[in-house]
């Protein structure tokens, strides 16, 4: 019986000799002429793996991705393909990129970090398995490869004189991952047919005077940016302007409007005063403001604002805007500024703030982390958008993404808001913070208790501090001292301070100041006790009178309850009458930890029998403590404690752990987010809510296919309301156009590759999303030449030359 495949499987041979084989083909028509003789093949040894590649190399591709290239194994030596693996450095963990051999020797490895360094190593695949690892690649840090920069664009004419004009520009879109080292500038009278060129050395700014035009002529202008990578596009041309002398009274146009800390309400504005001022200095600016495609303007300022910069808040998150500026002299207000580019009031993912500390010396710094600058890029600092810090006030520290900012001598000359950009990159990467006295952060104001024995507590709460840190405790303008009637505790760690007072009396009214110093960093709080109704812990009687027998005693039931008992010897006098304020500790009453699916994402809470606004809460994540933020929610109500964890990932898997402080000793309640769970699942968004978007079927886990056919994915998506559908491509928005086109019918979602290549090789995935949640599905193309036969495990051939691999 002939053999349907060129492969056959022979069996019940004698282990130890040596076969040989060949191969004869057949047809209707009858037997073919049998091909050589295989080499000798001896049965039941064992084969030898096949050696790794060399020469592997590794090349900056997009801000998520790296390419790798490798020499294909010589002596004609074939591997059925080959596994790619990734390591962070500094750490010593492979992790496996791709779940299927690749059969090429160049492969884009997604997903990976921005500003992270990584190494990569490959081994061969062959019948007898893996090869050992190849060499490992130089160390590179995921950035976009550098390349040509786009076009500059938006020319504006600053000033014109009778035979001059000065021009400005705005930069490229993309500068190509690589500083702009300048621009070349063409010039065109309407006049005349050819273009000439005004400079033949890059001009390093953006504004330019022309000279030696022809005055009342009309011109045009054009330019293109050079970096390392070479001189990019062309631009567009310009305007038409016309070249006559400037005589009017009002100032000329501002520019280069530029939109810089951009979040989710408001932004930073900044523009550059106009060169031409008019009859007299300017005086001011007026900014307007308008929804992108739309003329309506909407001035923002009532009154002039006399600097060049203007934050704007109260911005509807994920509406776009545009912004221009207007200056002001005594003639009156100038013709606007070009319009600033479109922006979306939107807080991208990923972004980071200022962080504002105190060091282990003591010094207050400001730091601030950029995993996506260039190798060219620069940290630029301001303080009150004016210009750089006082070189003598501060000193710089940069090291790879992070620049730290530390004040030298602080004082109030050092105080108000700090800034800084990332210069040479295509996204704003800016933040902003406001330095105030209050760099001892205060977590909790002064708090007053009455313990069990009739003792008051006063205490307050600030940030951790470092062990040298100093307190000084002034009462009524003297310095107490702790004794045992008035006992000062100071917990360093823990940034708190407490005062116990024994048999409180009128003596003990008054003010009360912490003066706190941590090194260079200090802060007073100060309480006013002076009122006698503060105090709700008060026993009330009169002589004759009932008097105790026993004294007051306290203890907590099974149903977390105080109970206060003691006896009286009662006579025929006054009635007793108490006002007592019965304490109970919120650590007594919680129950253990529990996690809540919503449609948000996941909450994790503890149910209390009784809460009381003193009682310090604070939650840690694998030891760490978390602070209230977009993403993460802490609160209580009378009856419970939560944390909210919005769109959760895989990042948010570990040890939780709720730390209740009771003003005398902490109680811990933990439990493990493992992802394990029934309705847990950390894949996208942690929700069980019966509306979520989600990705219900149909995509294979890996789909090749040969060269130059047409690639025909469907899968069905499911939500209400209906979600928005986005695919992406090694982490890439995909683009729908030329050969990629995606139809949606009801619930089947359809994306369709024509004349695939080997470019399209890669990882794909659908991300759906509606209010109730989101989902991501997944499926990893390859393509494989012509003539080629692609190898896997349990492969099932599509008809058009498609081999797809179901989710196991």
């Amino acid at each position: 019986m002939p053999a349907n495949a060129p492969r056959f499987a022979l069996f019940d041979l004698v282990k130890g000799k040596s076969y040989c084989f060949r191969v004869r083909s057949v047809n209707k028509y009858g037997l073919s002429e049998p091909s050589l003789p295989s080499e000798p093949v001896t049965a039941g040894a064992k084969l030898a793996p096949l050696p790794p590649p060399s020469q592997v190399l590794a090349f900056r591709d997009t801000k998520t991705s790296v390419v790798l290239q490798w020499d294909k194994l010589k002596d004609g030596l074939e591997p059925l393909g080959y596994y790619i693996y990734c390591r962070e450095t500094g750490t010593e963990e492979w992790q496996t990129v791709n779940n299927k051999p690749v059969t090429c020797n160049e492969f884009t490895v997604p997903g990976l970090q921005p500003g992270k360094e990584y190494v990569f190593c490959v081994k061969s695949v062959s019948e007898a398995g893996l090869s050992e690892s190849s060499p490992e690649t130089d160390p590179i840090i995921v950035r976009p490869a550098i390349a040509c920069p786009s076009a500059p664009r938006g020319f504006v004419l600053l000033h014109c004189g009778k035979t001059n004009m000065t021009i400005a520009w705005k930069p490229p879109k993309r500068k190509g991952g690589a500083k702009i080292l300048g621009y070349f500038l063409d010039q065109h009278d309407t006049a005349e047919l050819d273009w000439h060129e005004v400079n033949i050395q890059p001009i390093p700014q953006r504004v330019y005077t022309v000279s030696n035009l022809e005055e009342g002529h009309l011109y045009q202008f054009r330019a293109s940016a050079v970096n390392m990578a070479g001189v990019g596009e062309v631009s567009e041309p310009s305007d038409v302007f016309k070249c006559e002398e400037w005589t009017m009274r009002e100032p000329g146009p501002p520019y280069d409007v530029r939109c810089f800390e951009v979040r989710d309400t408001s932004l930073q504005l900044r523009w550059e005063a106009p060169l031409y001022t008019g009859a007299s200095p300017v005086t001011g600016y007026y900014v307007d403001m308008c929804e992108a495609g739309s003329e309506d303007w909407k001035q923002l300022n009532k009154q002039p604002t006399a600097t060049t910069h203007m934050k704007v808040s109260d911005l509807e998150t994920g509406k776009c805007y545009i912004f221009r500026v207007r200056a002001q002299n005594k003639a009156g207000i100038g013709p606007p500024s070009l319009p600033s580019d479109p922006v979306v009031a939107k807080t991208k993912p990923g972004t980071n703030e200022i962080e504002l500390g105190v060091d282990e010396e003591g010094f207050i710094y400001m730091a601030f982390e950029a995993p996506e600058k260039n190798d060219s890029s620069e940290f630029v600092w301001t303080k009150d958008y004016e210009g750089p810090p006082d070189a003598d006030r501060v000193r710089m520290e940069e090291k790879g993404n992070k620049s730290k900012l530390i004040l030298k001598e602080p004082s109030e000359k050092d105080l108000g808001v700090y800034s800084v950009e990332v210069t040479d990159v295509d996204d704003d990467i800016s933040a902003s913070c406001t330095l105030t006295k209050e760099v001892i952060k205060l977590i909790s104001g002064w708090n007053i208790d009455v313990l069990e024995k009739g003792e008051v507590r006063l205490w307050l709460e600030v940030e951790k501090l470092s062990p040298n840190a100093e307190l000084h405790l002034i009462f009524n303008d003297k310095e107490l001292k702790s004794t045992p009637t008035h006992k000062i505790n100071f917990v360093k760690e823990k940034g708190l301070v407490e005062l116990i007072i024994q048999n409180f009396c009128d003596d003990d009214k008054g003010m009360y100041t912490a003066q706190l110093q941590d090194g260079k960093a200090k802060n007073q709080f100060t309480l006013a006790l002076v009122d006698e109704c503060k105090w709700k812990f008060r026993i009330k009687y009169n002589l004759p009178c009932p008097h105790f027998i026993e004294d007051l005693k306290w203890k907590v039931t099974e149903s977390c309850e105080v109970l206060l008992t003691c006896k009286v010897l009662q006579t025929n006098c006054f009635n007793v009458k108490f006002e007592i304020l019965a304490i109970t500790l919120l650590a007594l009453s919680a129950t253990p930890l529990k996690i809540q699916p919503t449609a948000e994402g996941i909450k994790i809470y503890t149910n209390v029998k009784y809460y009381t606004d003193y009682m310090k809460t604070t939650w840690y994540h694998k030891e760490k403590q978390l602070e209230s933020r977009d993403r993460l929610k802490a609160g209580s109500t009378m009856n419970q404690v939560w944390l909210h964890i919005l769109n959760p990932t895989d990042a948010d898997k570990g040890k939780y752990t709720l730390e209740l402080f009771d003003g005398n000793k902490s109680h811990k309640l933990s439990t493990d987010l493992s992802g394990q769970g029934k309705a847990i699942e950390l894949k996208g968004h942690i929700c069980s809510f019966p509306g979520r978007a989600r990705v219900v079927q149909g995509l294979p886990d890996v789909a090749t296919i040969m060269e130059d056919k047409t690639l025909c994915l469907t899968c069905c998506v499911s939500g209400d309301p209906y979600p928005e559908i986005t695919w992406f491509k090694n982490e890439k928005v995909i683009v729908f156009k030329d050969r990629y086109k995606m139809d949606v019918k009801g619930a089947v979602v359809t994306i369709t590759i024509e004349k695939v290549c080997n470019e399209d090789t890669g990882k794909y995935s659908i991300y759906v999303k509606n209010k109730y949640g989101s989902e991501t599905g997944q499926v990893t193309i390859s393509v494989y030449k012509h003539g080629e036969i692609p190898i896997g495990m349990e492969e099932k051939e599509i008809t058009g030359g498609i081999v797809t691999k179901k989710p196991k």
